[in-house]
């Protein structure tokens, strides 16, 4: 219920930093922010703490614009 989106996506790096998730919590997580960059950010914070990271591509759906969606793929494929 936070209003500032930099504080949306600080407690969510607090909550993934000391859990596990699935790739469709970090989907729904991504859905609560407003900016492509916040979105984009969390997905790649994210990643390394994700236990299902073959189905990672289901948070593909959360992004607006294509580009994101290419940047997490070459993240990812620096990993």
């Amino acid at each position: 219920n936070k209003s500032f989106e930099s504080t949306k996506l600080e407690i969510a790096k607090q909550i993934i930093g000391s859990n596990c998730v699935v790739a469709d919590q970090v989907k729904q997580i991504m859905q609560l922010l407003d900016f492509e960059s916040s979105k984009l950010d969390f997905a790649k914070f994210a990643y390394g703490h994700t236990y299902d990271k073959g189905n990672y591509f289901k948070v593909n759906d959360a992004f607006d614009f294509e580009s994101s969606v290419s940047d997490l793929s070459s993240y990812i494929g620096g990993h």
